[in-house]
């Protein structure tokens, strides 16, 4: 919670300094009309829902369930208005586009490991590295096309909704490529630390174990 709050104020702040004379309603306005955008940009956001559904079951308290609605209500629109909106506009200004798209991209997908990463698990996968790299150029192109960020940060919303973001930065929620791995690094503390275990990361950072032997 603490480095989210950072972030969203981090991001407050360049959108609102670095935005220069150009009003932010503008990044809003009423996308014009690109139906292949749209459809690309619908359809891959959609893509995380099958997380989603396959373990609605973790939310196992209502705490979890409006931090989880909070993250996807406000984290898109930060998001995108500095990467998609201030921080592309100013690199499209002075280089070609597809120059900007990869630079965005690439920091925006850097920031992940470098940043959630270092508390949550499933946030150094490199599956997660390809996802992210495809979504922000499809975002940064959808941004092109429409004029507007509208769709991108739709999009967004239903990334952050079925990504469960909240239990993945809990690591409550662990892809399963990555609970193998977990266990054996688990075991290997747990054996090394004595009779206290490490945190049981697939369930909640809230909870700690005493194994009995």
């Amino acid at each position: 919670m603490p480095l989210t709050i950072v972030y969203w104020g981090s991001l407050s702040f360049f959108i609102l300094f670095f935005k220069g004379d150009k009003p932010i309603k503008l990044w809003l306005q009423r996308p014009q009309p690109s139906k292949a955008a749209v459809f690309f940009n619908v359809i891959l956001g959609m893509f995380p829902l099958s997380i989603l559904l396959l373990n609605y079951h973790l939310f196992d308290s209502m705490l979890l369930i409006i931090l989880w609605l909070l993250f996807a209500l406000i984290n898109p629109w930060l998001e995108e208005l500095y990467w998609r909106g201030v921080l592309l506009d100013a690199v499209v200004d002075r280089f070609p586009k597809w120059v900007g798209v990869l630079y965005t991209t690439s920091l925006f997908v850097l920031s992940h490991p470098l940043m959630w990463g270092v508390f949550s698990i499933a946030s150094t996968s490199y599956h997660l590295y390809i996802y992210l790299s495809i979504m922000g150029m499809v975002w940064s192109i959808t941004h092109f096309k429409t004029r507007t960020l509208r769709w991108v940060i739709f999009s967004h919303f239903i990334v952050d909704i079925g990504n469960i973001t909240v239990l993945t930065f809990l690591n409550i929620y662990i892809p399963p490529n990555m609970q193998l791995l977990v266990s054996g690094i688990t075991k290997r503390q747990n054996k090394a630390n004595g009779p206290f275990m490490v945190p049981d990361t697939r369930r909640s950072l809230f909870r700690w174990k005493k194994r009995v032997e």
